[in-house]
């Protein structure tokens, strides 16, 4: 059974609408954690003239959902993923901290003018980490193509990739121990790749397919059996069918999501292991 949830990009924009004037009781708050890659694509909304006032009304109610006393954020994805690889945390990890002290000054945000600058950093952090996602999955794709198969199986190319993302020797891990520890992402990874062999006009560069390839890192903190992930995003559930940490993605209507009643009803459910 779950003991935290975190929020997908889009369940934290509901979230943020539902919690803009109300509060998720104080028990379920502690137990609500924010995944840095959903936190700072909203941050990075703040930039955008139109909806830059919205987004820092929902960035404001992110203590209305969560408790922000405690360290609540998640590491960085390949953070985690070192740490999955390695068993410890980097050593001197100043890109971890310079993540937590954005986060930290995005929450005292008073104006979207007073941001503007911390905002277009957020963005550039995003669009540099979907294009070093997109070329990876590129990389994995051209694998595929140049087998000219429609079935490829890409375990070896995508566990490599993840030993060069910790700075690892591939051969320090047996392949089936990585793979068991991100059995989510490496599920959505192949449907994925599956899906964009039969479509020969399947472009990973593009800003489209760029949102969708960040998707799959959502699901590496899945590898901890005490977290859980919220969406309204029905393609995991599609993408992830045989992966033992399945159970643990959770969907609901966004609408459900924006109502602070049926939002904590659905926290509630999911972290008492009633909601699959």
């Amino acid at each position: 059974m779950p003991k935290n949830a975190y929020l997908d990009t889009n369940a934290f924009r509901y979230f943020g609408k539902a919690f803009e004037s109300a509060y998720l009781p104080d028990d379920l708050k502690d137990r609500m954690l924010i995944s840095p890659l959903s936190a700072f694509e909203v941050f990075a909304q703040l930039a955008d003239e139109v909806q830059g006032e919205q987004v820092l009304r929902q960035v404001h109610a992110i203590p209305h959902w969560t408790n922000t006393k405690r360290s609540g954020l998640l590491p960085w994805p390949n953070d985690w993923l070192y740490y999955v690889w390695h068993g410890k945390a980097r050593e001197n990890d100043e890109f971890g901290r310079r993540v937590q002290s954005a986060f930290n000054m995005c929450l005292a945000a008073d104006s979207v003018s007073s941001f503007k600058e911390m905002a277009d950093d957020h963005k550039k952090l995003m669009d540099d980490f979907k294009i070093a996602k997109a070329e990876q999955f590129k990389a994995l794709l051209d694998a595929a193509r140049v087998e000219k198969v429609r079935a490829y199986d890409m375990t070896r190319d995508w566990f490599e990739s993840i030993a060069r993302s910790v700075d690892a020797d591939p051969t320090s891990k047996p392949v089936a121990e990585i793979v068991d520890a991100l059995s989510a992402h490496h599920e959505f990874e192949k449907v994925k790749l599956q899906r964009a062999l039969t479509d020969p006009e399947y472009n990973p560069l593009s800003r489209k397919n760029q949102n969708d390839i960040i998707d799959v890192d959502q699901l590496v903190y899945l590898s901890d059996p005490s977290l859980c992930m919220m969406t309204a995003d029905g393609g995991f559930k599609s993408k992830v069918r045989d992966s033992h940490q399945a159970a643990r993605i959770i969907t609901a209507q966004a609408t459900d999501l924006m109502d602070p009643s049926k939002a904590e009803l659905l926290v509630r459910s999911a972290l008492s292991g009633q909601l699959v």
